[in-house]
């Protein structure tokens, strides 16, 4: 029996001192602060903490901010996106309100900083807001004057910055593999804008293409139901209806319709033959009427309007096979 017990007293022995060696390694790894202050209101308690009072540009320092408050009262700590005085703010964290005591809550924000050069510098004060929406009240810490060491040895405070090394040629390399590289990359190069050409040529061939009096037609519903009459937009309403049949006219003919006036066109369709007298007649008496809504002035009365629309669909009914039957002449 004795042997039995022996083990047990031994294992029991063995978890009494685990626990104490692991109880230890917490406290000496809980983290400390090097500086601590309070202020304190009426309503309010509150407690600044600062890891070190003096670091290296390496390290890190850790801002605490506590306040404890009656239940109700509204903590708004500050909030820094990049900077907090000349230290740059890596993290900055609140904790969940937390109940201390019967009707006092205690909160906390923490603030993660890393300097940027060595140098005396000092903690900015922090304002704490609290109190009621209707109230508010602030409370301001003090500022805290923090050291920030170089981590280069004494007297290489601004060591000399060593030249970069030419560079080494690969021994036994012969001057024609470069060249042969080259010529390698370039004929890729020609090989890959070649194809990118091609494929780009037979995408464009690939879409169809829409015949100018389906454009047209399609123009003029599209402006019909826009609806620009009853929104008193007579003058865009013809300026728009005499630049479809224009740009038909271009596309369709050749005819640079719609970068000249009236006038220069009406002389080009007079010495041409694309069109007959009748045509003519209606294309001149279409432009004019357009020309007379657009800088004269002339307000048109709805059977006018019904009238020019119909003049433009009428020209494009009896001209669209044209084209054809001119190539096919020629």
């Amino acid at each position: 029996m004795r042997f039995h017990v022996l083990p047990r007293a031994l294992l029991a022995l063995a978890l009494v001192l685990l626990v104490s060696c692991a109880a230890e390694q917490t406290t000496r790894s809980a983290p400390g602060f090097a500086i601590e202050k309070q202020y304190g209101t009426e309503n309010v308690d509150v407690k600044l903490r600062v890891s070190a009072a003096k670091i290296t540009a390496s390290d890190g320092v850790l801002v605490e901010v506590e306040a404890v408050a009656l239940e109700g009262e509204e903590i708004d700590f500050p909030q820094f996106d990049e900077k907090l005085g000349e230290f740059q703010v890596v993290d900055s964290r609140r904790s969940s309100p937390r109940l201390v005591d019967e009707g006092r809550v205690l909160v906390k924000q923490s603030y993660e900083l890393e300097p940027f050069l060595p140098g005396d510098y000092s903690l900015p004060p922090l304002e704490i807001e609290h109190g009621p929406a209707s109230a508010r009240a602030t409370l301001v810490t003090d500022e805290i004057p923090i050291t920030v060491a170089s981590v280069l040895p004494e007297g290489e405070e601004d060591p000399d910055i060593k030249e970069i090394a030419p560079p080494v040629e690969l021994p036994g390399t012969p001057p024609w593999v470069y060249g042969a590289i080259a010529v390698g990359i370039l004929a890729l190069a020609a090989g890959a804008y070649f194809l990118w050409k091609r494929r780009r040529k037979a995408e464009e061939e690939a879409i169809p293409l829409v015949p100018p009096h389906e454009r047209a037609y399609e123009e003029l519903e599209k402006l019909l139901r826009e609806d620009l009459l009853t929104q008193g937009q007579v003058k865009l309403f013809y300026l728009r209806l005499s630049n479809i049949l224009r740009h038909y006219i271009g596309d369709c003919f050749g005819l640079h319709a719609p970068e000249r006036t009236t006038e220069e066109f009406l002389i080009d369709l007079r010495a041409g033959d694309d069109f007959s007298a009748e045509q003519k007649a209606l294309l001149r008496h279409f432009l004019e009427h357009c020309d007379l809504v657009k800088f004269a002035k002339h307000e048109p009365a709805r059977t006018e309007i019904d009238q020019s629309v119909d003049a433009c669909r009428n020209f494009i009914d009896e001209t669209k096979s044209q084209p054809e039957s001119t190539e096919a002449s020629r």
